[in-house]
């Protein structure tokens, strides 16, 4: 959720059609809340409300500064682990 926030502010909707499109990722809308409303309770993402022409006003989602450091921190972390699996995949000792 962080990573897709990174790129700017999101509604719950357009996060669910961008998880979608994730090969062997099975996310409904449903799903989403839930994580978003515990990062903004954690103080890594702000919501604001916004009118829409298409219904009632939207809910829209960004990431607030200690977002971006706890998203590097974990990116970094991935990327490490990433590397470590690469390493035993490819038969090489750490």
């Amino acid at each position: 959720m962080l990573n897709l926030l990174a790129g700017g502010r999101l509604h719950g909707y357009e996060m669910v059609q961008r998880l979608k499109q994730v090969n062997g990722l099975n996310i409904r809308e449903g799903n989403i809340y839930p994580i978003l409303a515990r990062l903004e309770t954690d103080g890594l993402v702000i919501s604001d409300t916004e009118p829409s022409r298409d219904g009632p006003p939207r809910r829209t989602f960004s990431l607030t500064n200690n977002g971006r450091q706890i998203l590097s921190a974990m990116n970094a972390h991935w990327d490490q682990m990433a590397e470590g699996i690469r390493q035993i995949k490819g038969g090489k000792t750490l």
